[in-house]
């Protein structure tokens, strides 16, 4: 299990705590580190992310008042609380957060949170491991390792399995939330692809990249610029 996580405190120095405690934890993967709540937001609104730690009282928007905004955005991040004042802690509970660690950080209170955050983000059972698809007016189960990747075309949302094309019911947030998990990888605000059917990595333009998948050559599938490091980090570029 590979967690990424992003740590936000206007106080650096935990910043570098946190992200030395969590060394002892290696699923746990910190892209991220925040001094300043705006930032950090533009970050998680465009970048794939499972676990925030999040300080409460910060200079500008504060901890609760930034979580709501996650709520609101419908990213689906688990959110710890980490903040040396433990009256905020019933205002903590009254949004999307799993957990409230009080400074200084303590090992056993860090693992944790950590043993429920990854309790919460297990892969679903098998049961829910399959969405039906249409095409030509009849349903077909598919399961996510068929899966090749999914996509917005027409304002409709579109399955590829290697038995070609399928329509889905599931709007993109949806599908999103159903291909959360590895190795699927949301390289576009319209594609998710499955990282186990990239092919190759194709220089683009400007800085850009696209991808060609395995039985699809000539299919140019755009990377979003704030896309690009993570996603080569999980290809196991250099």
């Amino acid at each position: 299990m590979n967690i990424r996580t992003v740590i936000v405190d206007d106080e650096t120095p935990l910043c570098d705590e946190l992200e030395y405690l969590l060394q002892a934890h290696p699923e746990f993967h910190v892209m991220k580190k925040f001094d300043q709540a705006a930032p950090a937001l533009a970050y998680l609104s465009g970048n794939p992310c499972e676990l925030l730690f999040l300080d409460i009282q910060m200079p500008g928007m504060n901890g609760i008042e930034f979580a709501k905004c996650l709520g609101e955005m419908k990213r689906k991040v688990l959110v710890i609380f980490v903040t040396a004042y433990g009256e905020y802690a019933l205002d903590a509970f009254d949004t999307p957060a799993i957990g409230y660690i009080t400074k200084p950080v303590s090992r056993v209170a860090l693992a944790r949170a950590l043993e429920k955050a990854k309790s919460l983000l297990k892969p679903v059972p098998e049961a829910d491991n399959k969405i039906t698809v249409m095409r030509e007016g009849r349903m077909y189960p598919v399961t996510r390792p068929e899966i090749i990747m999914a996509y917005v075309k027409n304002k409709s949302v579109f399955v590829r399995t290697k038995s070609g094309e399928f329509t889905s019911q599931l709007n993109m947030q949806a599908m999103v939330a159903f291909l959360s998990d590895a190795p699927f990888f949301q390289v576009h605000r319209q594609y998710i692809v499955n990282l186990d059917f990239v092919a190759e990595v194709v220089p683009w333009f400007k800085g850009t990249y696209s991808l060609h998948m395995k039985g699809f050559p000539h299919e140019e599938i755009p990377i979003s610029r704030n896309h690009i490091q993570e996603m080569k980090r999980l290809l196991g570029f250099r």
